[in-house]
């Protein structure tokens, strides 16, 4: 069967990372596209900073030169994206409106001249587009007095625009990286609370009543961890009182158990007397079992070799169910758990199954094989 294709990391910790991770860079994303699209505002901002130095130095040269040089300056200024002129009137496309903020702006570097700023508007002359801003400064001197140096900035190109632009996403990815690191570092402390608990448990499951989960984290997780903690205490109780109950019974049936051997050993018939002592004696191991697992947690019945293959004959016999073997297996075992688990399964087979069979068969290997089968 082929398994199904794991989309999520299995982690809860990696999963919540990923969900940060995709809603961190899906904002950015958001406002790298915003930024991409805004430009206008942005746009003339870096074209007005960029130009007023040329500007200045332009109205200053053309109220200054003498008429022939001054008819040269504005062609000889203009740019690909900036083009001067020299006017009767300021340029006002149609659709177009005043920017107060940016006018403010540039009259603090030229002060005592008029100035009007336009945005965008309709497209002037055949060659090109609508123009991003214009800009219009009143002379005061020279071979222009009185008229309008204009200026008409036509939107960059989207290579160089970007290049202004991509100092802007600096701290936007140094702030995208911050963030990133600020909340695995959260998804970290948060979910370790968790490993604990998933180690604790480990070792609960492994018997271990003393371990315990450090009550930290969240509420929720906290809770989680009262919970297990008292589940712990509540578990080591049972144990305990169980523990003194087997402890009691083991202790209680050695007395019964040591008078019925003397009894029986003053019988007469010898097969009834071995018979009876045989099984006291293994009722004595269970009852020293019992003891064993109060006080140290397990059974200490020795191992022993015993041919597994007569044990399993004389225990069929007594219960009245056939059996069949290869004869003599010698095997190092605890006979007395070995006959219990046995005599268990073929006394559940009677009782349900109204039959049972045991047989007993050496494996590949070299295992001894019991079975108990019934109808």
């Amino acid at each position: 069967m082929i398994a199904p294709l794991r989309l999520l990391p299995d982690r809860l910790a990696a999963r919540f990372s990923l969900l940060l991770v995709a809603a961190v860079l899906g904002m950015n994303l958001i406002a790298a596209i915003l930024l991409a699209r805004e430009g206008s505002s942005f746009d003339r901002a870096i074209r007005l900073q960029g130009d007023t130095q040329r500007l200045m130095a332009l109205v200053s040269a053309l109220e200054s030169a003498d008429a022939a040089t001054a008819r040269l300056l504005p062609r000889r200024s203009s740019t690909g994206f900036t083009r001067f002129s020299v006017d009767a009137a300021p340029v006002d496309p149609g659709d177009s409106h005043r920017l107060p903020a940016e006018e403010a702006v540039l009259a603090a570097h030229l002060p005592a001249h008029d100035i009007q700023i336009r945005e965008g508007g309709a497209p002037i002359g055949a060659a090109r587009g609508a123009p991003l801003m214009t800009v219009s400064v009143r002379l005061k001197a020279g071979h222009y007095r009185g008229d309008w140096l204009n200026t008409l900035a036509y939107p960059l190109p989207t290579t160089r625009a970007w290049a202004v632009k991509s100092g802007l996403f600096v701290p936007l990815g140094a702030s995208l990286v911050g963030t990133l690191l600020v909340g695995l570092w959260f998804i970290r402390r948060m979910t370790h609370p968790l490993q604990s608990l998933a180690q604790v448990a480990r070792a609960a499951g492994r018997g271990d009543r003393a371990a315990r989960a450090a009550e930290t984290g969240a509420s929720e997780l906290r809770e989680a961890a009262v919970a297990f903690n008292d589940m712990q205490r509540r578990i080591a109780g049972l144990e305990a009182e169980r523990m003194r109950m087997l402890a009691a019974l083991g202790h209680d049936l050695r007395t019964p158990i040591t008078s019925l051997r003397l009894r029986a050993e003053l019988l007469e018939d010898d097969d009834q007397r071995d018979d009876m002592i045989r099984i006291l004696d293994d009722m004595a191991v269970m009852a020293e079992g019992l003891l064993q697992a109060a006080t140290t947690g397990a059974a200490t019945e020795p191992r022993q070799v015993t041919d597994l293959d007569r044990l399993l004959s004389r225990l069929c016999a007594e219960q009245g169910v056939p059996y069949r073997g290869p004869g003599p297996v010698p095997v190092r075992l605890r006979p007395v758990a070995i006959s219990r688990a046995v005599c268990n399964l073929v006394g559940n087979a009677l009782r349900y199954a109204g039959n049972a069979r045991v047989t007993l068969a050496m494996g590949k290997a070299g295992e001894a094989v019991i079975r108990v089968e019934d109808d």
